[in-house]
């Protein structure tokens, strides 16, 4: 039976006009199809391109035997791109491609990812809800309906990027930013934990007028405020607040990770296997940390959650999935077995390999860019 890799396709779905999922799949010349998610990559209009030249540079290699080496090469490789946004955006197409080829990997044992990767079983994973990509307008009120859409589905944790702009007539950044996680606090009550990510949108003058309001509110977490691995950064804003200090996205080396652990103060570790560039890599940067509790960013789709479902056995720390909420799209028949989210928990998919397919007939852009039809 031949492993060689024959074929590496995109497929994008269009989930909302914010949000396109990126599928990839990879195809072995005895029929066998991995596949991957490398969504969010920054520059969506140049993943097509990239992946046609990735299919070029694999094709023909061994999708067991070759496997480490090449996405080690393609590592590599990456790295030595001098823009830093070009390297971003091929670090997230590696990830979809090392996910699509331990899929393979792992369907070849005949075992779910989870095991293949060496985590411990989880039937169902604890996630919480990200309404930022929900909340119409970006208005207050709009997210306060969100959220408390949320909690009545039950979920008790709601996260939101409130300074995401544009800011509302006649008030600041920052005053925008209040008033929507105000009017969340408000509408979800006391109980449920309210998780704040600043997506460094804001300057230091402009954090040291949100910290104090944000503290009033008894935010759960605060995300990405500062560089976590900038020590100084880190020591500054934890001064300034009373919030548990979370972030870490897009690390992806060692010295990164050690040095936003260097001072002890991050609580949260967010780690992302696209921006990781895939499983395998989160996998062996995973064994460094110690301490903190680990969390998987993952605003995506399905393929890329059920990737993060498989490794929340992997490390000892590991508490909750990030969980898209309130995107106006069916996530569930996306795939094949549907996605199953109830009472806050993510069924990890069973079977072989990742154990979820693209559903048949699922509407994808053709190659082209045009609508399929």
């Amino acid at each position: 039976m031949s492993w060689r890799i024959t074929d590496v396709r995109l497929r994008r779905f269009v989930a909302t006009p914010r949000s396109t999922w990126m599928f990839l799949e990879t195809e072995t010349e005895n029929g066998t199809t991995g596949i991957g998610e490398c969504s969010d990559s920054g520059q969506p209009g140049r993943v097509p391109y990239a992946v046609k030249r990735l299919a070029e540079r694999v094709r023909g290699s061994d999708a067991l035997a070759d496997r480490e080496e090449l996405c080690a090469r393609l590592r590599r490789e990456c790295a030595e791109l001098a823009d830093p946004k070009e390297r971003f955006m091929q670090r997230t197409v590696i990830g979809g491609l090392d996910m699509a080829l331990a899929d393979i990997a792992a369907r070849a044992e005949g075992v779910p990812l989870w095991r293949w990767l060496g985590a411990e079983p989880r039937e169902r994973v604890p996630v919480y809800a990200n309404i930022n990509r929900s909340g119409g307008r970006r208005r207050p009120e709009a997210f306060a309906a969100k959220a408390a859409a949320a909690v009545a589905d039950g979920h008790e944790r709601v996260k939101v990027a409130p300074f995401d702009g544009p800011p509302l007539p006649g008030r600041t950044i920052v005053e925008t930013g209040i008033a929507i996680a105000a009017a969340i606090r408000e509408a979800i009550g006391g109980g449920p934990a309210l998780m704040i990510d600043v997506h460094h949108k804001l300057d230091r003058d402009e954090l040291a007028a949100a910290l104090p309001r944000l503290d009033e509110l008894g935010i759960a977490w605060l995300e990405d405020a500062v560089d976590v691995t900038d020590p100084e950064a880190v020591r500054w804003l934890a001064a300034r607040t009373k919030a548990p200090l979370a972030g870490g996205e897009t690390l992806h080396t060692p010295e990164q990770i050690d040095a936003a652990l260097s001072t002890g103060l991050l609580r949260v570790l967010l780690l992302d296997p696209k921006y990781t560039a895939g499983p395998t890599r989160l996998a062996r940067l995973a064994e460094r940390v110690r301490g903190v509790d680990v969390t998987y960013h993952n605003p995506c789709g399905p393929i890329s959650t059920a990737v993060c479902a498989h490794l929340a056995g992997l490390h000892p720390e590991f508490t909750l999935l990030e969980w898209m909420y309130g995107e106006d799209v069916d996530r569930p028949p996306v795939v094949d077995p549907p996605e199953h989210v109830s009472a806050a928990h993510l069924t990890v998919p069973t079977g072989p390999g990742l154990g979820v397919r693209l559903a048949p007939g699922l509407r994808c852009l053709p190659e082209d860019g045009e609508e399929g039809r």
